[in-house]
């Protein structure tokens, strides 16, 4: 995802507490996992476009009106806030933010280690993909989304579907450029339990969801074997919010790249990944929450 290595650097090593180290021995063990120095890069690259979303949206909303510039200056202060939050981040006092790549690497390797008893029987769980096309947002209302209402959907959801096992994963939103939308959506470690498995695909099946966007067929809900636990539920977590540019290629059928997010909207999905924090993120139903 970005990029990887053999070893940490021995000067950063030696700043790790004994669960850091013992977690990033675990981080050596899965292939292409992103490494520390790797998520430092991407700190400071998140630093820089942060302050280029703050200045750009400045300049975005000299000719609107009063209350739309108090809007946007509310949310550039938040935006700053988190840059300074970011800046101050290091190995000795992270900052804790779900909206640091530090941290949240951290954040993804204490996953696989809860979910050791999961890891012991990968043959009963599917990993599932869950698409709420009809919760979809625009731009601007990222940020005033009520994701712990969505949260609350969702899991009345899966209750009535009937799991009886564990089921963990997180939410992800990604920028669709074709609808101008946020797209929410979920990535759990779901119980190999047809019955359950079924309703669960008739609930997400509905006309309303399936019928969200006009002349594209929508696929709502999507699921996979397990056949590598660490690679396979990391990406579970990852935390990365991107843009999807839909094209149509010469055979007709329609893919769905996925591209690093601008500054503007990257500041936007950071600024809510920071507010929602790990637990929020974070869906469970059964399994002790980490905050």
């Amino acid at each position: 995802m970005f990029g990887s290595a053999k070893s940490i650097d021995p000067k950063v090593y030696r700043l790790l507490t004994d669960e850091e180290r013992q977690l990033e021995k675990l981080a050596l063990t899965i292939p292409r996992f992103e490494t520390w120095a790797a998520m430092e890069k991407e700190r400071l690259y998140r630093i820089k476009y942060i302050q280029k979303a703050v200045r750009k949206n400045r300049s975005d909303n000299l000719g609107e009106s009063s209350a739309v510039k108090k809007g946007q200056k509310a949310w550039r202060g938040c935006a700053r806030k988190l840059r300074s939050k970011l800046m101050a981040c290091t190995i000795e006092n992270p900052c804790g933010s779900a909206a640091c790549p530090q941290c949240f690497r951290w954040h993804r390797l204490r996953k696989l280690t809860e979910l050791a008893e999961i890891r012991s029987k990968p043959g009963a769980y599917w990993v599932v993909t869950l698409i709420y096309y009809d919760a979809m947002l625009e731009e601007h209302e990222i940020s005033s989304w009520d994701h712990k209402k969505f949260r609350e959907r969702v899991y009345k959801m899966i209750k009535r579907a009937g799991f009886t096992g564990k089921v963990v994963g997180s939410y992800e939103l990604d920028f669709h450029t074709d609808i101008q939308r946020w797209m929410p959506h979920l990535h759990l470690l779901m119980p190999r339990e047809p019955g359950a498995l079924k309703r669960l695909r008739k609930a997400m099946k509905r006309k309303k969801n399936m019928n969200a966007r006009v002349g594209i067929i929508s696929r709502p809900m999507e699921s996979q074997t397990i056949k590598n636990f660490d690679r396979q539920v990391t990406y579970c977590f990852t935390g990365m919010w991107q843009e999807i540019r839909p094209y149509t290629d010469g055979t007709g059928e329609r893919k769905t790249p996925k591209y690093r997010l601008p500054p503007v909207l990257l500041a936007r999905a950071l600024c809510k990944q920071d507010e929602m924090g790990f637990t929020g993120l974070t869906f469970t139903s059964g399994v002790r929450t980490r905050k």
